[in-house]
């Protein structure tokens, strides 16, 4: 898989992200239950549609940075040069986002005319911009611990105290949008202390800037902006879609299942803080056969990872679904598109950023069209079956942008990614998935006492079977290589 220092790098940062993600996991799962318990279903749904427009507006201020800055900083030399760089990033990314602010502002009374946007949400857009661009800058050089602060601790644990304290001081209504906004707030706030632990606060202050470079960023970073905020707005649009053929209710239920998929998408976005980097520094080396060995052994890692959490929570989907309120648990069939939509996508995902580097053009173009896909099989299959549809239009639209993105690398790159070693894992699987499926049908299954060990025996047994039975030879070289320091 090529140069083993890189490999280091990104498992080291896999690995710092899986720490720092059980705390997320731990602290969502609370929150989820919470919201479940307390607010209920239509409020969850109304803050799905608010976090969603938030999100997507934040993508387009940041257009892109998150992964275009650290192939800008690639390409040049010297910490005084690249501060100037992320000082004029983050002017260019901070005043779009308080454009966009103002004019969420706006038109909010049209489109809630209900409640009144919370003080606290004009401050959410602006605060996930600079995250997202100031953790690239903190990326680039290699270091990961304080988006880990951020993302992982700071963010979730924020969300879940306000929102129980709102709860408490009778704020049902906006509580979860106004714990949403401060969360934000709150990982901006460590992403600053790690980014000026990273290059110097002062430094970046005193870089001379111009006018012409600060507009010049978003035009260099358009392309990879375009297709960040089209794989973002995957995420966003079905929800939007939804709550308008739908309602709150059903939305809100589409939005407690795509939380717990968060799980199994969270997967190949261990790898990728420190893919990106690395990704950069062979794309400006030129050494495409090192990318394609890269990539495709990461992406067998992820789909083997995704596959000891898919299968077994969409065999006990209505059960765990069922934690978080009763009426939550008929969303099973929601819960298992998702997770079938999110293996595609997930296993797959890494290629992206190569083709990025070297076809810029493309990746656009392919979201683009996954984009129209996935909101006309939603608005057209969720009318006839609500939110199974649009789970179902939602799987339909990321399978076919991981086939196009597997095209389009054999085309243009001459990398393949798909090869016997995707087989093993499926089939051991295959194999476990049976008796986990007779243990369902088990009166006894809605125990969580019961479907808890029992998906913990699968993911534990599975993992076995991987590590001694499914591993190809490169995977045993490199792990060998890795033990050897």
């Amino acid at each position: 898989m090529g140069n083993i220092s890189d490999i280091r790098d990104i498992l080291r940062g896999a690995l710092a992200s899986l720490g720092g993600f059980g705390g997320r996991m731990i602290a969502r799962l609370i929150l989820m239950i919470v919201a479940g318990k307390l607010y209920g279903p239509s409020p969850l749904g109304l803050l799905g549609q608010i976090a969603a427009i938030t999100e997507i507006l934040a993508a387009i201020a940041v257009l892109g940075l998150k992964r275009s800055l650290p192939e800008m900083l690639s390409a040049i030399q010297g910490e005084a040069r690249q501060a100037v760089v992320i000082k004029e990033a983050l002017i260019a990314c901070l005043a779009i986002a308080t454009l966009l602010t103002a004019i969420l502002g706006v038109v909010w009374p049209f489109l809630f005319t209900d409640i009144s946007m919370p003080t606290a949400l004009y401050f959410a857009i602006p605060a996930i911009a600079f995250s997202d661009t100031a953790g690239a800058a903190i990326r680039f050089k290699r270091i990961i611990r304080w988006e880990i602060l951020a993302r992982c601790v700071i963010e979730p644990w924020v969300f879940l105290g306000a929102a129980v304290i709102l709860y408490l001081l009778k704020v049902p209504e906006t509580g979860l949008i106004v714990a949403f906004s401060l969360s934000c707030l709150g990982a901006a706030a460590g992403i600053s202390i790690g980014l000026g632990n990273a290059f110097g606060w002062r430094g970046i202050l005193a870089a001379p800037v111009r006018l012409t470079s600060v507009l010049r960023i978003p035009r260099k970073s358009l392309p990879v902006g375009v297709t960040d905020i089209g794989i973002m707005m995957f995420r966003r649009l079905d929800i939007l879609v939804l709550s308008i053929v739908a309602g709150h209710g059903t939305t809100g239920i589409y939005y407690m299942a795509q939380q717990i998929v968060t799980i199994p998408h969270k997967i190949y976005q261990l790898f990728e803080p420190m893919m990106v980097p690395v990704l950069a520094k062979l794309h400006h080396s030129l050494r495409t056969d090192i990318i394609g060995s890269k990539l495709a052994g990461f992406c067998r890692w992820t789909f083997m990872l995704q596959l000891a959490i898919t299968i077994p929570f969409a065999i006990f989907g209505g059960q765990l679904l069922g934690l978080f309120g009763d009426e939550f648990a008929s969303g099973a069939i929601v819960l298992a598109f998702l997770l079938l939509a999110e293996l595609f996508d997930g296993s797959f995902a890494l290629t992206e950023t190569a083709l990025l580097y070297a076809k810029p053009g493309i990746p656009p173009r392919l979201v683009i069209v996954s984009l129209v896909t996935e909101v006309t099989f939603i608005a057209l299959l969720a009318q006839v079956w609500g939110a199974a549809g649009a789970a179902s239009g939602f799987m339909l639209s990321m399978a076919g942008l991981a086939l196009m993105r597997l095209f389009m690398l054999r085309r243009h790159l001459a990398i393949s990614i798909l090869d016997t070693g995707f087989l093993p894992p499926l089939i051991f699987a295959g194999i476990l998935a049976g008796p986990l499926m007779m243990i369902s049908r088990l009166s006894e299954a809605e125990n969580l006492y019961v479907f808890g060990p029992a998906i913990l025996f699968f993911i534990g047994a599975y993992l076995v079977m991987v590590r001694f039975l499914a591993l190809t030879t490169a995977d045993k070289k490199l792990l060998k290589r890795l033990r050897a320091g």
